[in-house]
């Protein structure tokens, strides 16, 4: 478009000009004649720069998608990523046949709706499945982390599981109180003068970068949460008790 403009503003100045020529004139004809010498000139500099323009566009029609780049990192369902469960919660028997990690972030609205996936399991399994809670606080989750500190808290007098579920029952509110979860372990009967001790501990900040990190160093293609191993492998398919369940059992069968 901006050639065809170009065009058409050399051919009307070379118009313009001879219009005004006058017969006698001999510094006009020279003036107008240079003038038609440069337009050939670019003009053909022009029809260059179309072709090519041109060139470049079809070529880039022609080239197939690069779907690599564009596609996330995908999981490999037969990679086993080594964690470590360490210190972290735990529910079920340490000898399990079955280990089922699970990294989450209280303020994400995927984690909040995997609460009854993990319930459902450790009812179904409470013998063949040992579950281990880490967590994974994102980043642009600015109450995230503390929350986990508060279940952490929570934890040292017997009652994670309690405080994660009244904190994911209501995670949206963490935004405007981050410090809600205070309010839910005086409604489960905690000792709030340990429990506020708790709080400052420095050692639950270390456990939640520790288990961040395990994530991070872990191989794992994608870092989303929540994510889930079992038996060190990352689950294919739909995340809900149906599916895990059948790659529960399929594992149990290895045993």
């Amino acid at each position: 478009m901006k050639t065809k403009v170009i065009r058409l503003f050399l051919t009307s100045a070379a118009g313009l000009l001879i219009s005004c020529n006058t017969t006698n004139n001999s510094g006009m004809e020279q003036a107008i004649n240079e003038i038609k010498d440069n337009q050939k000139v670019i003009l053909k500099k022009i029809e260059s720069l179309d072709k090519s323009i041109a060139n470049l566009a079809l070529a880039s029609k022609n080239k197939p998608a690069d779907n690599k780049k564009q596609q996330p990192p995908q999981a490999d369902p037969n990679k086993v990523y080594n964690v470590e469960i360490g210190d972290s919660f735990t529910i079920g028997p340490k000898n399990a046949k079955v280990t089922l990690i699970e990294w989450m972030d209280f303020q994400w609205p995927h984690c909040a709706r995997s609460v009854s996936l993990i319930d459902d399991i450790a009812k179904k399994y409470p013998n063949d499945v040992q579950i281990v809670i880490k967590h994974f606080p994102l980043s642009f989750h600015k109450q995230a982390k503390k929350a986990a500190l508060y279940s952490m808290a929570a934890e040292r007098q017997g009652k994670f599981m309690e405080m994660k579920h009244k904190i994911f029952d209501n995670y949206r509110n963490l935004k405007s109180n981050e410090d809600l979860p205070r309010q839910y372990a005086e409604e489960l009967g905690l000792d709030m003068v340990q429990f506020d001790k708790d709080m400052k501990d420095p050692a639950l900040e270390a456990r939640i970068n520790k288990e961040t990190n395990q994530m991070r160093q872990s191989g794992i293609p994608r870092l989303s949460v929540p994510k889930f191993l079992i038996n060190g492998k990352e689950p294919q398919g739909s995340r809900n008790i149906e599916n895990y369940s059948a790659i529960i059992d399929a594992e149990l069968k290895k045993k």
